[in-house]
């Protein structure tokens, strides 16, 4: 192999394991509620901590890595994500567990920003779409595998979808250090948003946190946290229209297609999140099935993907993005629909029409949001568009999550049963991915593609996010 393919191994390696790491800990969750003795709160917040990290660090991290290089950012995050791999692996309680995830979640931002960044800087634009395709077909695999694979290694121990971690992320290091050449933006200047990322932090962190907490605080101090969070939030928005490098510059939504694709991403992803949270807990601790059957019986949801992902560009051509992404919206809403119809004894049949419709609609949706969201974008706003696409994506599932959650923690608490709450719950993403199919309808609008190759050359380069 020749550096540019070393180089491109190296990215992936990274890429696998951030993919992988989104379903085999989700699935592991009732698990690692028995062996730490977690509180259905601190469960939540081993997924969330780990998206949060992620969602308030990935733009900032990409910003990063154009100032100061691009390949020593990277490697710094497999560093990270491997010291939160260790953490979480040994963890006794589940505060260390957090501790670990939010670690991880810091060292996941910077590869998730910049993998596809290394690949681009060594693979001239003749070879871009090969290498792109191969790049996106890892990412499918990894996150189409994580419940075959995670439901194995639970079987083990838990604490071995850790581990498993090291010699992969070892490996992407060692070869990216040796092949990878070092790049930057001799254009992104020196200047990091630092009071946008405070804000940011601080917001969402309170939000998230009065919503997971709001069964088992004093109202006033729920109350109280989340007055503070919306106070932060509203901060940072100010705050974003007067920075030179804002995190997010608000001004994209005015654009209708990138708006509408930005919504059906929090709708769809968030959506993802809250199934992959509830149903192997559904799997597992209502119907006692073994971790190893509960990842084959929830592989339908992220199945799909590899099926559907390669002839995007064909069902693009053919139906338009704006069609495609609201037909998958639309399946997405149906299969959400059929799992609040879930009891103790429903059969699998009917969980799994519901667990095909959505992972469809992952497969018709999932590409074609990022094809719609840059098409309309002037070439100058590319880059960051991507990022804060990509940002999009992750909060969708903090918040989605922390909002489902605390539907589920109420329905308890009024008298529902385990099996109950969790179909009941599951009408926040019903109502979420139904919206979201509406403004996906609404928003998103088809684009000839006419561009000169400059355009496209550009456009390439700068899709660096893909989760």
């Amino acid at each position: 192999m020749n550096r540019k393919s070393w180089t491109l191994a190296g990215a992936c390696a990274g890429l696998f394991v951030l993919m992988l790491d989104s379903t085999v800990v989700a699935l592991a969750l009732p698990e690692i509620r028995k062996d730490v003795d977690a509180s259905a709160e601190g469960l939540q917040w081993v997924m969330n901590a780990y998206l949060l990290a992620i969602a308030v660090f990935v733009v900032t991290a990409g910003r990063l890595g154009d100032m100061f290089g691009r390949k020593r950012v990277f490697l710094a995050g497999l560093v990270l994500f491997a010291v939160g791999s260790v953490v979480s692996g040994a963890a006794q309680d589940q505060d260390m567990l957090i501790l670990g995830r939010v670690l991880q979640g810091a060292g996941a931002a910077p590869m998730l920003s910049l993998s596809l960044a290394l690949v681009c800087n060594v693979f001239p634009t003749e070879e871009q779409p090969r290498a792109l395709g191969i790049w996106a077909a890892v990412s499918a695999i990894a996150l189409a595998i994580g419940p075959l694979a995670g439901g194995l290694l639970i079987e083990l121990d838990w604490r071995v979808i850790f581990w498993m971690n090291l010699p992969v992320l070892a490996t992407g290091f060692a070869i990216t250090i040796a092949a990878a050449p070092e790049s930057t933006d001799p254009e992104a200047g020196t200047r990091i948003d630092w009071a946008g990322l405070g804000l940011l932090s601080v917001g969402l962190t309170a939000v998230v946190l009065a919503l997971v907490q709001a069964q088992s605080w004093d109202v006033e101090a729920v109350i109280a946290l989340a007055l503070v969070g919306v106070l932060s939030l509203a901060g940072f928005w100010a705050v974003e229209h007067r920075a030179r490098a804002p995190i997010v510059d608000f001004a994209l939504f005015r654009n209708g297609p990138y708006f509408g694709a930005s919504a059906a991403a929090f709708a769809l992803v968030g959506s993802y999140w809250a199934v992959m949270f509830f149903q192997p807990q559904y799997l597992q601790d209502v119907r006692d099935h073994s971790p190893i059957l509960s990842g084959l019986m929830i592989l339908p949801v992220t199945a799909p993907m590899i099926f559907i992902s390669p002839f995007s560009g064909r069902l693009i051509a053919r139906f338009g993005a704006r069609g495609l992404m609201t037909a998958g919206m639309v399946c997405g809403t149906l299969g959400l629909l059929v799992l609040t119809m879930i009891k103790a004894d429903t059969s699998y049949g009917l969980v799994l029409v519901g667990y095909l419709l959505f992972g469809v609609a992952l497969g018709l949706v999932y590409a074609p949001m990022s094809t719609a969201a840059m098409a309309a974008m002037p070439r100058e706003k590319v880059g960051i568009a991507s990022g804060v696409l990509a940002m999009d994506r992750v909060l969708a599932g903090a918040v989605a999550l922390a909002a489902t959650g605390a539907v589920f923690h109420a329905l308890l608490g009024d008298g529902h049963s385990f099996v109950s709450a969790i179909a009941d719950s599951t009408w926040v993403a019903v109502v979420l991915c139904g919206v979201g199919a509406v403004l996906t309808w609404a928003f998103v609008r088809d684009t000839e593609q006419d561009e000169s190759p400059e355009v496209d050359r550009h456009r390439m380069h700068h899709k660096r996010f893909h989760l």
